[in-house]
């Protein structure tokens, strides 16, 4: 899926090619989804990966259609991932962009209640919203104090211009929703991919705070540079990869009426690619819906205006901030976003971090395999209570 390069779900297995009679036959048949799980997604992806050279064997496609029908007819007892929601205050930055936040207050009552002002701020990723850290959420939700907030151009925050959709500007954007939302109190950040570069770039736009207000940094799923070297198509070199994104990127946003129009084809084929780009193992349908419809949800336009900034990452500087807090990096072995090697170069840059190499997990292994990801977070939150009164 060409235009959900860095946070979206792999071509990387997607090796055989199409029958294109199979396909079009298929693309006849099926009904539209004008309710949106995936919406223009489909047709993007279908596209996008056929271009970049094949998606899914026919039988492959077959089966996956029919299992997610299957799943839909027996009516499978999904979460309610858009349930979890919250009343936060607007942030509107200096370049008029209003950023949509959510906060969950700690509840006196709970069982895991500690009476210290601690905060988790969470910073979601490329092309996804704040809907992503739904298993994080439901996990701390009442004993510890969450904010959580839409990045510019994604979810419900507003659009940006295209030359603000730069990591630079995410981190003046986090480093705002800190001081508007989080409180005076120490907070615990946690990045997912783009999210976690955010947290690197603040570390150097802002490395007084390291140690003192920010007491915990997890990043996950993530790398701090060298994107430019990366394609996550098997047998295409990541500077050809680049190469041909942008041009693609640009081409498909001259044809929105093709987009629309090949709704009805384009979900089928957006299940098979988003199950493969996201998840390194049989996931729930109910997973794979979910990040369709996250996914569909951020305009192609915006996919383009970010997509220069992971050819320009290097945060590499920001380890030397990092290193003075607790800190907490896990990385799926089966990730063909962000590969496990930019996981393994950030562990040798924090040796006193906590780590994890999570196998059959893909780039959101914050929802494939939540309950490792949820565990990791609870013994960040525990060292960093053990030096709160430091």
């Amino acid at each position: 899926m060409v235009h959900r390069v860095f946070d979206s779900p792999v071509l990387h297995r997607l090796t055989s090619k199409p029958d294109p009679v199979f396909l079009r036959s298929r693309a006849r048949r099926l009904p539209a989804n004008h309710d949106g799980l995936g919406g223009g997604v489909g047709l993007v992806a279908g596209v996008a990966a056929l271009a970049a050279g094949g998606i899914a064997a026919g039988l492959e496609l077959e089966r996956r259609i029919v299992a997610k029908r299957i799943y839909r007819s027996e009516g499978d007892d999904e979460e309610d991932f858009f349930g979890l929601r919250s009343d936060g205050p607007k942030v509107l930055t200096p370049d008029g962009v209003v950023l949509h936040t959510e906060v969950d207050e700690a509840d006196a009552s709970h069982p895991g209640f500690v009476d210290d002002d601690l905060t988790l701020v969470f910073v979601h990723g490329y092309a996804l919203s704040l809907d992503c850290w739904h298993f994080q959420r439901r996990h701390y939700r009442g004993a510890i104090r969450q904010v959580f907030f839409d990045q510019r151009s994604h979810g419900r925050s507003g659009r940006s211009k295209p030359e603000r959709c730069r990591i630079p500007q995410l981190a003046e954007d986090l480093s705002q929703v800190l001081d508007e939302v989080a409180g005076s109190g120490p907070v615990i950040l946690v990045g997912h991919s783009m999210g976690s570069m955010t947290v690197m770039r603040l570390a150097q736009q802002h490395p007084e705070w390291f140690g003192h207000r920010v007491r915990g940094v997890a990043m996950f799923s993530t790398s701090a540079g060298d994107m430019a070297d990366h394609s996550p198509i098997k047998g295409l070199p990541g500077r050809a990869f680049s190469r041909i994104a942008q041009p693609l990127l640009a081409a498909l946003n001259r044809i929105p009426e093709v987009v629309e129009k090949g709704r009805s084809a384009g979900s089928d084929i957006s299940y098979v690619i988003t199950r493969r780009m996201s998840f390194g193992s049989d996931v729930s349908p109910s997973y794979v819906e979910f990040m369709s419809e996250m996914l569909g949800g951020t305009p192609l336009e915006v996919v383009a205006d970010f997509y220069p900034a992971f050819g320009e990452l290097d945060e590499f500087v920001a380890f030397r901030v990092l290193g003075q807090v607790e800190t907490a990096v896990v990385g799926g072995v089966d990730d063909v976003i962000t590969p496990i090697r930019y996981t393994d170069r950030i562990i040798d840059l924090l040796p006193g971090a906590e780590s994890r190499r999570i196998p059959e997990c893909g780039h959101m292994g914050i929802i494939e395999h939540h309950d490792q990801f949820n565990e990791v977070l609870d013994h960040l939150v525990q060292r960093v209570r053990r030096h709160l009164n430091d």
